[in-house]
Formats: C-alpha cells, sequence, structure tokens
C-alpha cells in the first residue's frame, strides 16, 4: 500500500465496521490527480472533501491484534482547520503522529481485507524529512 508523497491531498474515504477496513486517498502530484485504494469492501464509508488551503497535521489511533490479525482499530485525522473521526472502534494499542511544522502529504502501509499497518510521509517546513511506520 502507498501512493508515495503527493503535492496535495483532496480527499480521504475511509471504510470502517469494527476496524479501518479500507482507505482511499485522491491527491494530484506533478499536476495529475490519482485515486488510490487500499483495503477490503465492507463497512461504512466515510469521505472527507480537503477545502482548498486545507491539509493533514496529525493523525491518531490505535492498532490492535485479535485472533492473529494485526489491524489499525481507529482513526482520527486533524488538518490544519479541523477533526475528523474518530473512525472504527475502540481498544488496541494507541498511537498518535502530529506534526508541529509542516504537513502530511502521502501514506502507505499494508492492506489485505483490512488496514493492517499504515504510515505517513511528512513534509517538513524544517530541512528535516521522515517517513514512519505504525504497526
Amino acid at each position: 500500500m502507498g501512493h508515495g508523497a503527493a503535492d496535495r491531498i483532496i480527499n480521504i474515504q475511509i471504510r470502517t465496521i469494527e476496524a479501518i477496513d479500507a482507505i482511499a486517498i485522491t491527491f494530484t502530484r506533478n499536476g495529475q490527480t490519482e485515486t488510490n485504494y487500499f483495503g477490503g469492501t465492507l463497512g461504512d464509508i466515510y469521505e472527507i472533501p480537503l477545502q482548498e488551503d486545507e491539509y493533514l497535521v496529525g493523525v491518531e489511533g490505535s492498532v490492535d491484534t485479535i485472533l492473529g490479525i494485526t489491524m489499525v482499530r481507529n482513526l482520527t485525522l486533524r488538518t490544519n482547520k479541523e477533526t475528523y473521526g474518530p473512525f472504527g472502534t475502540s481498544g488496541g494499542k494507541p498511537f498518535s503522529v502530529p506534526v508541529a511544522a509542516g504537513k502530511i502529504n502521502g501514506f502507505f502501509g499494508r492492506a489485505g481485507a483490512v488496514i493492517d499497518a499504515i504510515g505517513l510521509y511528512l513534509h517538513q517546513t524544517r530541512p528535516l524529512g521522515m517517513l514512519l511506520l505504525l504497526q
């Protein structure tokens, strides 16, 4: 799962029942608009269209292993304007990735029937760039 760093994320769609079943990211890169879909086909759909001047500044949630399957249980997305979520159910080991100076400009991870792991591409306004994998 992954689409690399984008110029701008314009829409996020999350499917969830008991965990994060799927995520679709619509983004622009080099003047082209693309949508990448990862995960299964079950769950309620939540759509997050980002405004032209809105960007992601934080992600939090939890991961859990149930019956030997590792999964992202819930997600909350924070932008410079609003908080979306939580999506999914409570439980598991919490994680939080706030971006103090910059923005989240991409996702990567693993997915099958559910999202197993999620990582973020960060664009820092400082000279430091990093990748972070949450599992």
